[in-house]
């Protein structure tokens, strides 16, 4: 402890020195006696010091005092670990630190590890490994070369565990998945003669595990002073009938619980559960069945209610559902109280791979592909445009293609088919390529489902092409056939045999400009009559014709002939020359 002392300046007389040195010392050592006799009636001494000062004159010291730890606490019983707490030293002085010492009869010996050489800073330990026994506990403050001793703690018993000194007090109950298992699963650690035992660390497993779940939550806890350890916070995710739980604690002998059940939570999401369902386009709900079902957050199969779930296809307009096969169209099936999943059928006349969803209000929805095939090749279809072009000697308008398709307007590519070409012209042409030889027949090889070809005709108009094939359904279409250039004139009103002279021609004179295959033109082209003498004509010798025809309504010969002819020119056209006539 820290002291000063002073002295004056005027040292006194040798005589009186000395009798002033021996007041001094009588007076410290009466202190000091009163001090050990006040620690002594407290049971708890303090730490106490004192000087010698050699010196004349006045002299002062400031003093303190190390205090002891108090209240030194044990439990009742232990199971051979101890734990001891204290409250630190109060006082100006701060202990450097603590050991602690176990009293056992008359028997001392160091706890907690602690010694005068190894301190403990904290004000709390366990001591391990405590002999059966009664013992007591005290706790020594040491600062510097000071020490203060504790008063000694209560009794704490160190007993010999039983066979078995688990037990569950609040057993688990009955849980929804992913829930907490409510009241408080609680289990009991006692000593011989059922006495609670605490600070007794107890952790829990699963025992039985029917729907191999996991136990989430604080799994260990320690005892508390009644020897009860309580589990708030366990769930398991997984629903199962006859769960139960292991309790087990280093040293002791483990115990299950009695058996509980997890029930699924509300369901979640939906689920198809069947393979991808596959088939041949059809009308009918054919296809399947088809299943799903409901599932709660963790996977359980959830049954709790009715539930609806709606039922759509991509392929809109071409895809139905029904609840059983060929049933009636639906678009909604429900899952009953008490099941978790239903079935249906799908049909669908498009084929393709269409996407199936089943849907319901707040639950994630499900979605599968299926893959639609098409049916048997039952008819033929022009999928290429009418064609379009002039008379023609050979075939080159096109290509025309024709597909072979299942009922319902799928291509079908199974097996070969001969197609027969024909038109309602009969002056048209076909070919497979553009211009080439000219065939009657076309196929659709195997692999395939369609076949091109080419059509040509001299004629100009809208013929109907017709393509058909043994057990197939024929198809038509019509084309158009236009005129090629202007190529000569041909007469169309010829003079009779026998005319009268002076009189318009009956029927009146027409001459039309036609393509190289008399395909009348549309043509304004000027066209002249002329007769070869020594017939004359008179009357309009010059018409325009409209539309590609020139009428000579007012021509007539002039005067009486015999072997007589008209003749028609225009520009570049090749002429035309009428029928021989006579005029009388």
């Amino acid at each position: 402890m820290p002291a000063t002392s002073t002295s004056s300046a005027k040292a006194p007389r040798a005589p009186q020195a000395g009798l002033v040195l021996l007041k001094r010392s009588a007076i410290r050592f009466a202190a000091v006696v009163a001090s050990l006799l006040m620690a002594a009636l407290v049971g708890a001494p303090g730490a106490s010091a004192f000087w010698r000062s050699v010196g004349l004159g006045a002299g002062s010291a400031i003093t303190a005092s190390l205090a002891a730890p108090t209240g030194v606490t044990v439990p009742s019983t232990s199971l051979g670990a101890v734990p001891v707490g204290w409250t630190a030293s109060a006082g100006s002085i701060t202990p450097t630190g603590y050991y602690v010492t176990r009293v056992t009869g008359s028997t001392t010996a160091s706890a907690c590890g602690s010694s005068p050489a190894a301190l403990l800073a904290a004000t709390s330990c366990t001591d391990n490994a405590v002999p059966i026994g009664t013992h007591t506990y005290v706790v020594t403050a040491v600062y510097r070369s000071w020490t203060a001793v504790s008063a000694a703690s209560g009794n704490v018993t160190v007993v010999v565990p039983a066979s078995n000194q688990l037990a569950f007090g609040q057993g688990p109950s009955n849980a929804t998945a992913g829930a907490a298992i409510s009241p408080a699963v609680t289990v009991r650690v006692q000593s011989l003669g059922l006495v609670p035992v605490a600070n007794v660390p107890v952790t829990l497993s699963l025992g039985n595990n029917p729907g191999l779940g996991t136990l989430s939550g604080t799994a260990t806890a320690s005892t508390n002073l009644l020897g009860v350890a309580t589990f708030s916070n366990l769930s398991i995710e997984k629903a199962g009938m006859g769960y139960t739980l292991t309790a087990s604690s280093p040293g002791l002998t483990s115990v299950g619980s009695g058996s509980f059940n997890i029930t699924p939570a509300a369901a979640k999401t939906l689920q198809i559960t069947t393979a991808p369902t596959s088939g041949v386009a059809s009308a009918s709900t054919n296809l399947g069945p088809i299943s799903v079902q409901r599932l709660d957050a963790y996977g359980n199969l959830a049954t709790a209610g009715d539930l609806a779930v709606g039922l759509s296809s991509s392929a809109a307009g071409t895809g139905a559902f029904s609840a059983t096969a060929g049933g009636p169209a639906v678009t909604t099936v429900t899952i009953p109280s008490g099941s978790s999943a239903v079935s249906f059928r799908y049909g669908d006349t498009k084929a393709g791979t269409p996407t199936l969803t089943a849907s319901s209000t707040g639950l994630t929805s499900a979605s599968q592909a299926a893959t639609i095939t098409a049916g048997a090749a039952t008819k033929l279809a022009v999928i290429s445009a009418p064609v379009t072009g002039a008379a023609s000697a050979s075939a080159t308008l096109g290509p025309i293609t024709v597909q072979r398709q299942d009922a319902f307007g799928n291509q079908t590519t199974s097996g070969s088919t001969t197609l027969l070409l024909s038109s309602s012209s009969g002056t048209s042409i076909f070919a497979i390529t553009s211009a080439g030889a000219n065939v009657t027949q076309a196929t659709i090889a195997a692999g395939s489902s369609v076949t091109s070809f080419y059509y040509g005709d001299t004629k100009a108009g809208s013929p109907t092409l017709t393509f058909s094939a043994t057990g197939l359904t024929s198809v038509t279409q019509t084309s158009n056939v236009t005129e090629s250039p202007s190529f000569r004139l041909k007469f169309v009103g010829q003079p009779a045999t026998s005319v009268d002279k002076n009189f318009p021609f009956s029927p009146s004179v027409s001459v039309e400009v036609v393509d190289q295959f008399d395909n009348r033109v549309d043509s304004t082209a000027s066209i002249t009559i002329a007769t070869v003498a020594p017939c004359q004509i008179k009357g309009t010798a010059v018409q325009t014709a409209v539309a590609g025809l020139a009428t000579f309504a007012d021509l007539q010969p002039q005067g009486a002939g015999s072997n007589c002819a008209l003749n028609a020119t225009s520009g570049t056209l090749t002429a035309a020359n009428s029928s021989v006539y006579s005029a009388k």
